[in-house]
């Protein structure tokens, strides 16, 4: 996994949005300066152009040639002929009429512009005012652009970056420290006891909901351990005990036979546990190799009624099957497990003479989202001693049973139905449970369906 550093990533955040934001100001100051000169040579422009009117008035047009000033003075007539320039002679001067700030000055009395030059990198700033006589007075002034003030300001705007990126860095260091501080005091084993930022609030949660279920799963673990040593002790207890009498010599023949038996029942059993055991690990652990395949609910049932039916005969026990074929995806030996311990817990925990029903049902309805959604519906029930109220939630659990003497009498291990709550979300179903305690229990597993249903 590679690793980053929170402390590196809010240092480089911060630094590189303080030199973006200097960028932004400068660029805004520059512009604003920019403005704010020009406004002042407009400004300048205009007080020029009201002193060359009063000249003109005091009949003195003749010696404006004698005015000292750095701007450019242009008198035009009421027909755009230019009749005096400060810069080149008048009659070389095309006719102004249709320039933007003169027209605009015949109409409205004033205009202002600025005019860019390209090859000049220049702009010319031009105010011109319609005068009593009906003349046009024109002055203008050359300004550098806004970019060439940029470069003129190099020097400023290079050492202000090198104070923004020194400030910068050590604002990132500082803020990336406080940042990550609360982060690295977090106390991973109590995080509801760390006092930390809003945002990671669900992190501690989630933290915390994983330390539960880490609890959770070390109990669960332990139980069964302590379960598996249990079930195993028993057995091997009663063989070894079977075995010190034999090994003795002293017992008859009827002794030695009844032993023997018993000898078998027990290894058959611990056989049993074990092979369950193994089936629960590799569902736990998921590393079922088998690929999922279309398979018929029906047949699987059907193969397991052929498997139990001595076992139903022996308490003449009817076994019924109804409904549909069940196509479904799943992986076959799984599915066969999970439908044969149901069938055999019903067969078990079934009164004598009594009856197991296996239905299949397909359910079809449309989705909020507009697809189609099918399931398929295998439910088991039987007409045997039921299961209390109280006792529903921990039927699953492992080892867990609701009389351990009439279990052990009948052969389970206590692992069938957490086989079956295991088998059910390896394949993503939904299991539920309806019992009354004296008339049966109903199990009913529910599976999606994702092609069509045949």
């Amino acid at each position: 996994m590679k690793k980053k550093s929170l402390a590196f990533s809010i240092f480089c955040s911060s630094f590189f949005i303080g030199i973006f934001v200097y960028f932004i100001c400068a660029v805004c100051f520059a512009s604003v300066m920019y403005r704010y000169f020009e406004s002042e040579v407009f400004n300048d422009l205009k007080n020029e152009t009201y002193y060359i009117e009063k000249y003109i008035e005091n009949g003195k047009a003749s010696y404006l040639s004698e005015l000292e000033s750095l701007n450019r003075i242009t008198l035009i007539h009421s027909d755009g002929t230019v009749y005096y320039d400060s810069s080149m002679p008048a009659e070389e001067m095309e006719n102004h009429l249709l320039r933007t700030e003169v027209y605009r000055a015949f109409e409205k009395g004033e205009a202002k512009i600025s005019r860019y030059s390209s090859t000049m990198a220049e702009t010319t700033l031009y105010y011109a005012r319609c005068i009593s006589n009906g003349d046009v007075i024109r002055v203008s002034d050359g300004r550098y652009s806004i970019f060439v003030l940029f470069l003129g300001m190099g020097q400023v705007f290079l050492i202000l970056l090198l104070v923004a990126a020194i400030a910068a860095s050590a604002a990132g260091i500082w803020l990336s420290k406080k940042i990550a501080a609360p982060l690295n005091r977090i106390d991973l084993d109590n995080p509801d006891s760390s006092s930390v930022y809003r945002e990671v609030e669900p992190l501690l949660e989630r933290i915390e909901e994983e330390n539960f279920e880490k609890k959770q799963r070390e109990e669960i673990r332990r139980q069964y351990t302590a379960n598996v040593s249990h079930e195993l002790k028993t057995p091997l207890t009663s063989i070894s005990g079977f075995a010190e009498i034999l090994r003795t010599g002293e017992a008859s023949r009827d002794v030695i036979a009844d032993f023997a038996e018993s000898i078998y029942t027990e290894s058959q059993r611990m056989i049993s546990l074990v092979n369950d055991i193994i089936k629960l690990s590799k569902l736990d652990e998921k590393s079922i190799a088998m690929e999922k395949e279309a398979l018929s609910l029906k047949e699987i049932v059907a193969e397991a009624f052929q498997v139990l039916r001595s076992t139903a005969e022996i308490k003449n026990i009817k076994m019924e099957l109804s409904g549909e074929s069940g196509f479904i995806n799943g992986v076959r030996p799984v599915i066969y497990e999970m439908v044969y311990n149901l069938i055999d817990n019903a067969i078990k925990y079934n009164r004598i003479n009594g009856s197991v029903f296996v239905s299949i049902a397909y359910r079809h309805k449309n989705g909020h989202s507009g697809n189609d959604e099918s399931t398929v519906i295998l439910t088991v029930r039987d007409t045997g001693i039921g299961i209390p109220y109280s006792e529903r939630d921990r039927i699953f659990e492992r080892f867990y049973r609701i009389d351990k003497s009439r279990s052990k009498e009948l052969g389970g291990t206590g692992l069938g139905l957490s086989i079956v709550k295991h088998a059910a979300k390896y394949h993503d179903a939904a299991i539920s449970l309806q019992s009354e305690e004296g008339k049966g229990s109903e199990f009913t597993v529910t599976f999606r369906v994702n092609g069509p249903m045949e």
